[in-house]
């Protein structure tokens, strides 16, 4: 890879390129998808919270899996 897609800020990836950021907006969509389907099938605030953490947490795990891999520029 010639170009990193994130670039590491602390313990944060911000996108570096046109590929990062359609993975970041990719991840905030299905987040907001995700809270309104769990929001749509639950019967209280309590239910709606603890399954809506559960996949942000994913959903972050997945981004910074995505964003560690592609922030390096491999040398060969």
């Amino acid at each position: 890879m010639k170009f990193p897609w994130f670039k590491r800020i602390g313990i944060f990836f911000i996108p570096a390129s046109v590929a990062g950021w359609i993975i970041l907006l990719s991840g905030i969509v299905f987040a907001v998808y995700s809270f309104l389907d769990i929001d749509g099938r639950s019967h209280s605030v309590s239910d709606t919270l603890m399954n809506f953490v559960f996949m942000l947490l994913i959903i972050g795990a997945v981004y910074s899996l995505i964003a560690y891999m592609t922030s390096r520029v491999w040398k060969k």
